[in-house]
Protein backbone atom coordinates (compact mmCIF):
# COMPACT_ATOMS: atom_id res chain seq x y z
CA UNK A 1 0.00 0.00 0.00
CA UNK A 2 1.12 3.53 -0.69
CA UNK A 3 2.54 5.50 2.19
CA UNK A 4 -0.21 7.02 4.38
CA UNK A 5 1.39 10.45 4.26
CA UNK A 6 1.48 10.37 0.47
CA UNK A 7 -2.16 9.34 0.32
CA UNK A 8 -3.09 12.11 2.77
CA UNK A 9 -1.21 14.84 0.87
CA UNK A 10 -2.83 13.87 -2.41
CA UNK A 11 -6.27 13.74 -0.79
CA UNK A 12 -5.86 17.22 0.69
CA UNK A 13 -4.64 18.57 -2.65
CA UNK A 14 -7.73 17.12 -4.33
CA UNK A 15 -9.95 18.89 -1.77
CA UNK A 16 -8.25 22.22 -2.40
CA UNK A 17 -8.43 21.84 -6.17
CA UNK A 18 -12.11 20.91 -6.05
CA UNK A 19 -13.22 23.74 -3.80
CA UNK A 20 -15.26 26.11 -5.93
CA UNK A 21 -14.46 29.83 -5.58
CA UNK A 22 -13.75 29.41 -1.84
CA UNK A 23 -17.47 28.73 -1.39
CA UNK A 24 -17.75 25.00 -1.02
CA UNK A 25 -16.99 21.52 -2.20
CA UNK A 26 -17.91 20.36 -5.69
CA UNK A 27 -20.36 17.52 -6.21
CA UNK A 28 -17.97 15.40 -8.26
CA UNK A 29 -14.99 15.83 -10.55
CA UNK A 30 -17.45 16.22 -13.44
CA UNK A 31 -20.33 18.04 -11.74
CA UNK A 32 -18.72 21.34 -10.90
CA UNK A 33 -21.20 23.03 -8.61
CA UNK A 34 -21.20 23.52 -4.85
CA UNK A 35 -22.75 20.68 -2.86
CA UNK A 36 -24.06 22.32 0.34
CA UNK A 37 -24.62 19.06 2.25
CA UNK A 38 -21.10 17.77 1.65
CA UNK A 39 -19.62 21.22 2.17
CA UNK A 40 -21.26 21.23 5.60
CA UNK A 41 -20.00 17.95 6.89
CA UNK A 42 -16.53 18.63 5.51
CA UNK A 43 -16.07 21.47 8.01
CA UNK A 44 -15.31 19.38 11.15
CA UNK A 45 -12.98 17.17 9.09
CA UNK A 46 -11.08 20.16 7.73
CA UNK A 47 -10.76 21.71 11.19
CA UNK A 48 -9.39 18.48 12.60
CA UNK A 49 -6.69 18.37 9.94
CA UNK A 50 -5.69 22.02 10.25
CA UNK A 51 -7.40 23.33 7.11
CA UNK A 52 -8.99 26.19 9.02
CA UNK A 53 -9.05 28.73 6.17
CA UNK A 54 -11.06 26.44 3.89
CA UNK A 55 -13.39 25.45 6.73
CA UNK A 56 -14.14 29.09 7.55
CA UNK A 57 -14.85 29.95 3.92
CA UNK A 58 -17.21 26.98 3.66
CA UNK A 59 -19.12 28.03 6.77
CA UNK A 60 -19.41 31.66 5.71
CA UNK A 61 -20.82 30.67 2.34
CA UNK A 62 -23.32 28.20 3.81
CA UNK A 63 -24.71 30.92 6.05
CA UNK A 64 -25.41 33.09 3.01
CA UNK A 65 -27.49 30.41 1.26
CA UNK A 66 -29.66 29.32 4.18
CA UNK A 67 -33.34 29.83 3.39
CA UNK A 68 -35.53 32.08 5.51
CA UNK A 69 -37.29 29.11 7.10
CA UNK A 70 -33.93 27.71 8.27
CA UNK A 71 -33.51 24.95 5.67
CA UNK A 72 -30.80 24.34 3.13
CA UNK A 73 -31.48 23.06 -0.37
CA UNK A 74 -29.86 20.46 -2.62
CA UNK A 75 -26.92 21.11 -4.96
CA UNK A 76 -29.30 22.39 -7.64
CA UNK A 77 -30.94 24.78 -5.18
CA UNK A 78 -34.34 23.31 -6.00
CA UNK A 79 -35.67 21.55 -2.91
CA UNK A 80 -35.09 21.42 0.86
CA UNK A 81 -33.79 18.24 2.48
CA UNK A 82 -33.76 17.24 6.12
CA UNK A 83 -30.58 15.22 5.62
CA UNK A 84 -28.68 18.01 3.88
CA UNK A 85 -29.70 20.56 6.49
CA UNK A 86 -28.55 18.31 9.34
CA UNK A 87 -25.11 17.77 7.81
CA UNK A 88 -24.64 21.50 7.42
CA UNK A 89 -25.63 21.98 11.05
CA UNK A 90 -22.86 19.56 12.03
CA UNK A 91 -20.38 21.78 10.25
CA UNK A 92 -21.62 25.03 11.74
CA UNK A 93 -21.68 23.59 15.26
CA UNK A 94 -18.05 22.51 14.88
CA UNK A 95 -16.94 26.01 13.87
CA UNK A 96 -19.03 28.20 16.20
CA UNK A 97 -16.06 28.89 18.49
CA UNK A 98 -14.34 30.51 15.50
CA UNK A 99 -17.44 32.18 14.00
CA UNK A 100 -19.87 32.88 16.87
CA UNK A 101 -22.37 34.47 14.48
CA UNK A 102 -23.33 31.02 13.17
CA UNK A 103 -25.40 30.48 16.31
CA UNK A 104 -28.31 32.24 14.64
CA UNK A 105 -28.06 29.94 11.61
CA UNK A 106 -27.78 26.84 13.80
CA UNK A 107 -30.89 27.66 15.82
CA UNK A 108 -32.91 28.42 12.70
CA UNK A 109 -31.74 25.18 11.15
CA UNK A 110 -32.55 23.11 14.23
CA UNK A 111 -36.01 24.64 14.46
CA UNK A 112 -36.71 23.79 10.83
CA UNK A 113 -35.38 20.28 11.38
CA UNK A 114 -37.71 19.52 14.29
CA UNK A 115 -40.66 21.05 12.43
CA UNK A 116 -40.48 17.98 10.18
CA UNK A 117 -40.91 15.50 13.03
CA UNK A 118 -44.33 13.90 13.37
CA UNK A 119 -45.94 13.06 16.70
CA UNK A 120 -44.77 9.43 16.65
CA UNK A 121 -41.17 10.44 15.94
CA UNK A 122 -41.23 9.89 12.20
CA UNK A 123 -38.83 12.39 10.61
CA UNK A 124 -40.19 13.29 7.19
CA UNK A 125 -38.42 15.26 4.48
CA UNK A 126 -40.16 17.65 2.08
CA UNK A 127 -38.58 15.85 -0.89
CA UNK A 128 -37.08 12.44 -1.62
CA UNK A 129 -36.44 13.00 -5.32
CA UNK A 130 -32.66 12.83 -4.96
CA UNK A 131 -32.88 9.39 -3.34
CA UNK A 132 -34.40 7.56 -6.28
CA UNK A 133 -37.18 4.97 -6.09
CA UNK A 134 -35.13 1.96 -5.00
CA UNK A 135 -35.58 1.39 -1.26
CA UNK A 136 -32.79 -1.21 -1.36
CA UNK A 137 -30.36 1.54 -2.35
CA UNK A 138 -31.29 4.41 -0.04
CA UNK A 139 -34.04 4.81 2.54
CA UNK A 140 -35.17 7.32 5.13
CA UNK A 141 -33.33 5.27 7.75
CA UNK A 142 -30.38 7.57 7.01
CA UNK A 143 -32.26 10.15 9.09
CA UNK A 144 -30.58 8.54 12.11
CA UNK A 145 -27.50 10.41 10.88
CA UNK A 146 -29.39 13.70 11.26
CA UNK A 147 -29.91 13.63 15.02
CA UNK A 148 -26.51 14.31 16.59
CA UNK A 149 -26.60 18.05 15.79
CA UNK A 150 -29.90 18.29 17.69
CA UNK A 151 -28.30 16.56 20.68
CA UNK A 152 -25.31 18.91 20.50
CA UNK A 153 -27.52 21.97 20.11
CA UNK A 154 -29.60 20.93 23.13
CA UNK A 155 -26.51 21.10 25.30
CA UNK A 156 -25.06 24.25 23.74
CA UNK A 157 -28.25 26.30 23.91
CA UNK A 158 -29.77 24.55 26.94
CA UNK A 159 -32.81 23.59 24.93
CA UNK A 160 -34.03 20.22 26.20
CA UNK A 161 -36.65 20.08 23.46
CA UNK A 162 -34.00 19.36 20.84
CA UNK A 163 -32.71 16.34 22.77
CA UNK A 164 -36.19 15.02 23.53
CA UNK A 165 -37.17 15.16 19.86
CA UNK A 166 -33.90 13.54 18.78
CA UNK A 167 -34.56 10.66 21.20
CA UNK A 168 -38.10 10.28 19.90
CA UNK A 169 -36.90 10.05 16.30
CA UNK A 170 -34.15 7.60 17.24
CA UNK A 171 -36.62 5.34 19.04
CA UNK A 172 -39.01 5.49 16.11
CA UNK A 173 -36.43 4.15 13.67
CA UNK A 174 -34.98 1.55 16.03
CA UNK A 175 -38.47 0.23 16.75
CA UNK A 176 -39.80 0.22 13.20
CA UNK A 177 -36.68 -0.61 11.18
CA UNK A 178 -34.96 -3.34 13.19
CA UNK A 179 -34.53 -5.69 10.25
CA UNK A 180 -33.09 -2.94 8.04
CA UNK A 181 -30.68 -1.86 10.77
CA UNK A 182 -29.28 -5.30 11.47
CA UNK A 183 -29.11 -6.44 7.85
CA UNK A 184 -27.00 -4.90 5.10
CA UNK A 185 -29.67 -3.98 2.56
CA UNK A 186 -28.62 -0.50 1.34
CA UNK A 187 -25.72 0.99 -0.55
CA UNK A 188 -22.78 0.63 1.85
CA UNK A 189 -22.38 4.41 1.88
CA UNK A 190 -25.94 4.92 3.11
CA UNK A 191 -25.88 1.90 5.39
CA UNK A 192 -22.80 3.30 7.08
CA UNK A 193 -24.67 6.57 7.70
CA UNK A 194 -27.20 4.53 9.67
CA UNK A 195 -24.65 2.64 11.77
CA UNK A 196 -22.43 5.63 12.50
CA UNK A 197 -25.52 7.62 13.39
CA UNK A 198 -26.42 4.98 15.98
CA UNK A 199 -22.93 5.16 17.48
CA UNK A 200 -23.12 8.94 17.70
CA UNK A 201 -26.40 8.53 19.58
CA UNK A 202 -24.92 6.07 22.06
CA UNK A 203 -26.43 2.90 20.56
CA UNK A 204 -23.08 1.10 20.44
CA UNK A 205 -24.38 -2.44 20.98
CA UNK A 206 -26.77 -2.23 18.05
CA UNK A 207 -24.01 -0.85 15.85
CA UNK A 208 -21.59 -3.60 16.86
CA UNK A 209 -24.12 -6.34 16.10
CA UNK A 210 -24.82 -4.82 12.68
CA UNK A 211 -21.12 -4.61 11.87
CA UNK A 212 -20.55 -8.21 12.90
CA UNK A 213 -23.29 -9.20 10.45
CA UNK A 214 -21.72 -7.27 7.59
CA UNK A 215 -18.43 -9.13 7.96
CA UNK A 216 -19.89 -12.14 6.18
CA UNK A 217 -19.84 -10.09 2.96
CA UNK A 218 -16.14 -9.31 3.30
CA UNK A 219 -13.93 -10.80 0.60
CA UNK A 220 -10.40 -12.15 0.79
CA UNK A 221 -8.92 -8.76 -0.08
CA UNK A 222 -11.07 -7.19 2.66
CA UNK A 223 -13.37 -5.39 0.26
CA UNK A 224 -17.07 -5.16 1.11
CA UNK A 225 -19.48 -4.85 -1.83
CA UNK A 226 -21.35 -1.64 -2.48
CA UNK A 227 -24.60 -3.60 -2.22
CA UNK A 228 -25.19 -7.04 -0.79
CA UNK A 229 -25.52 -8.60 -4.25
CA UNK A 230 -23.06 -6.87 -6.58
CA UNK A 231 -19.44 -7.26 -7.64
CA UNK A 232 -18.35 -3.66 -7.10
CA UNK A 233 -17.33 -1.68 -4.04
CA UNK A 234 -18.28 1.85 -3.00
CA UNK A 235 -15.16 3.81 -2.02
CA UNK A 236 -16.90 6.08 0.47
CA UNK A 237 -18.74 3.16 2.02
CA UNK A 238 -15.44 1.42 2.65
CA UNK A 239 -13.95 4.38 4.47
CA UNK A 240 -17.13 4.83 6.48
CA UNK A 241 -17.20 1.19 7.53
CA UNK A 242 -13.54 1.45 8.56
CA UNK A 243 -14.41 4.57 10.55
CA UNK A 244 -17.21 2.70 12.33
CA UNK A 245 -14.86 -0.10 13.33
CA UNK A 246 -12.41 2.47 14.69
CA UNK A 247 -15.18 4.17 16.67
CA UNK A 248 -16.01 0.76 18.11
CA UNK A 249 -12.38 0.36 19.17
CA UNK A 250 -11.69 -2.42 16.64
CA UNK A 251 -8.37 -1.33 15.13
CA UNK A 252 -7.61 -4.53 13.22
CA UNK A 253 -11.05 -4.75 11.62
CA UNK A 254 -10.90 -1.10 10.65
CA UNK A 255 -7.42 -1.41 9.18
CA UNK A 256 -8.46 -4.26 6.89
CA UNK A 257 -11.05 -2.09 5.15
CA UNK A 258 -9.13 1.18 5.42
CA UNK A 259 -6.00 -0.20 3.77
CA UNK A 260 -8.00 -1.71 0.95
CA UNK A 261 -9.88 1.56 0.35
CA UNK A 262 -6.63 3.53 0.32
CA UNK A 263 -5.23 1.22 -2.36
CA UNK A 264 -8.00 2.40 -4.71
CA UNK A 265 -6.95 6.07 -4.65
CA UNK A 266 -6.57 7.60 -8.10
CA UNK A 267 -3.44 9.49 -9.16
CA UNK A 268 -5.39 12.72 -8.78
CA UNK A 269 -5.84 12.12 -5.04
CA UNK A 270 -9.55 11.41 -5.36
CA UNK A 271 -11.64 8.26 -5.52
CA UNK A 272 -14.28 7.16 -8.01
CA UNK A 273 -17.61 6.39 -6.42
CA UNK A 274 -17.19 2.68 -7.14
CA UNK A 275 -14.69 0.15 -8.42
CA UNK A 276 -15.50 -3.18 -10.03
CA UNK A 277 -14.11 -6.56 -9.02
CA UNK A 278 -14.94 -9.97 -7.58
CA UNK A 279 -16.12 -9.21 -4.08
CA UNK A 280 -18.98 -11.61 -3.44
CA UNK A 281 -18.80 -15.20 -2.30
CA UNK A 282 -21.71 -17.66 -2.16
CA UNK A 283 -24.23 -14.91 -2.93
CA UNK A 284 -26.34 -14.47 -6.05
CA UNK A 285 -24.83 -11.57 -7.95
CA UNK A 286 -27.12 -9.16 -9.73
CA UNK A 287 -26.17 -6.57 -12.27
CA UNK A 288 -26.99 -3.28 -10.64
CA UNK A 289 -25.77 0.06 -11.86
CA UNK A 290 -22.53 1.01 -10.15
CA UNK A 291 -22.23 4.14 -8.01
CA UNK A 292 -20.49 7.01 -9.87
CA UNK A 293 -18.01 4.61 -11.52
CA UNK A 294 -16.44 7.31 -13.71
CA UNK A 295 -16.60 10.33 -11.43
CA UNK A 296 -14.51 11.19 -8.39
CA UNK A 297 -16.99 11.92 -5.62
CA UNK A 298 -16.15 14.62 -3.11
CA UNK A 299 -17.48 12.80 -0.06
CA UNK A 300 -14.93 9.99 -0.40
CA UNK A 301 -12.09 12.31 0.63
CA UNK A 302 -14.06 13.53 3.64
CA UNK A 303 -14.46 10.02 5.01
CA UNK A 304 -10.85 9.20 4.22
CA UNK A 305 -9.85 12.07 6.52
CA UNK A 306 -12.28 10.97 9.24
CA UNK A 307 -11.22 7.34 9.20
CA UNK A 308 -7.54 8.27 9.16
CA UNK A 309 -8.05 10.55 12.15
CA UNK A 310 -9.78 7.88 14.20
CA UNK A 311 -7.21 5.30 13.11
CA UNK A 312 -4.35 7.47 14.39
CA UNK A 313 -6.07 8.11 17.71
CA UNK A 314 -6.91 4.48 18.24
CA UNK A 315 -3.38 3.38 17.40
CA UNK A 316 -2.04 5.83 19.96
CA UNK A 317 -4.51 4.63 22.59
CA UNK A 318 -3.46 1.03 22.00
CA UNK A 319 0.16 2.02 22.69
CA UNK A 320 -0.45 4.58 25.42
CA UNK A 321 0.35 2.12 28.22
CA UNK A 322 4.01 1.98 27.17
CA UNK A 323 4.47 5.68 27.87
CA UNK A 324 5.35 7.07 31.29
CA UNK A 325 2.59 8.86 33.21
CA UNK A 326 5.04 11.42 34.58
CA UNK A 327 8.15 13.13 33.32
CA UNK A 328 10.90 14.89 35.26
CA UNK A 329 11.36 18.62 34.76
CA UNK A 330 14.99 18.00 33.96
CA UNK A 331 14.05 15.71 31.05
CA UNK A 332 15.15 17.16 27.72
CA UNK A 333 11.75 16.50 26.13
CA UNK A 334 10.00 18.52 28.83
CA UNK A 335 12.52 21.33 28.51
CA UNK A 336 12.03 21.47 24.74
CA UNK A 337 8.23 21.72 25.01
CA UNK A 338 8.53 24.35 27.75
CA UNK A 339 10.93 26.39 25.63
CA UNK A 340 8.59 26.35 22.62
CA UNK A 341 5.58 27.31 24.74
CA UNK A 342 7.50 30.22 26.22
CA UNK A 343 8.25 31.45 22.70
CA UNK A 344 4.53 31.42 21.88
CA UNK A 345 3.56 33.21 25.08
CA UNK A 346 6.19 35.89 24.59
Amino acid sequence: MKNKLEIYKKAILWIRENTIEDKGMTVTSKQKRVYPEVTGYYIPSLLEWGERKIAVSYAEYLCTIQKKNGAWYDSNDKEPYVFDTAQILKGLISIRSIIPAVDENIIKGCNWLISNVEEDGHLITPSRNAWGDDETFCSELIHLYCLSPLVDAAEIYRNKKYKDIADKVKNYYITNYKNEIYNFNLLSHFYAYVIEGLIDLGEVDIARDAMNNIKRYQSGNNGIPGLNNVKWVCSTGLFQLALIWYKLGELEEGNKIFNYACSLQNKTGGWYGSYSGKFIKKIVVKKKKAYFPNQEISWANKYFLDSLGYKERLEFEKQSTIFADRIQKEDGRYQLVKCELNKIQN
